[in-house]
């Protein structure tokens, strides 16, 4: 997807991913590596695809950067790159709490991540 053809809310998430250096530094929490990064900002749009949204982007004071899924109504997904390449993905449906680790985020969104990004819809 080009700059130009990119929908405001992935445009905006994008520009937050952007800016999570400098705000890691504002808030002196270590700055997230070049691999957190990377897998960010392909998660990001791979998550767009799934569940077009406005996610929330920020740096997190463990170096990790969270993408931030609000659904309402006491629902949400979390995914957090960490800056050894991996991720963590936190769920809120309704008061049930799931989670999953992977050590590599490269084979991320799976089907776990996939199924409840959907159901936030």
């Amino acid at each position: 997807m080009a700059e130009g053809t990119r929908p405001p809310e992935l445009r905006d998430a994008l520009r937050d991913l952007d800016d999570v250096i400098a705000e890691a530094g504002e808030e002196q929490f270590p700055a997230p590596s070049g691999a957190a990064l990377a897998n960010a900002r392909r998660l990001l749009t791979a998550m767009y695809r799934i569940s077009p949204r406005r996610y929330e982007v920020y740096p997190t004071p463990d170096g990790e950067i969270a993408i931030d899924a609000p659904g309402g109504y006491g629902r949400s997904v979390l995914l957090l790159c960490n800056s050894e390449g991996g991720a963590l993905c936190l769920v809120n449906m309704n008061g049930a709490h799931r989670r999953a680790r992977y050590l590599s985020a490269e084979s991320l969104p799976n089907e776990f991540v996939r199924v409840n990004l959907a159901e936030l819809s």
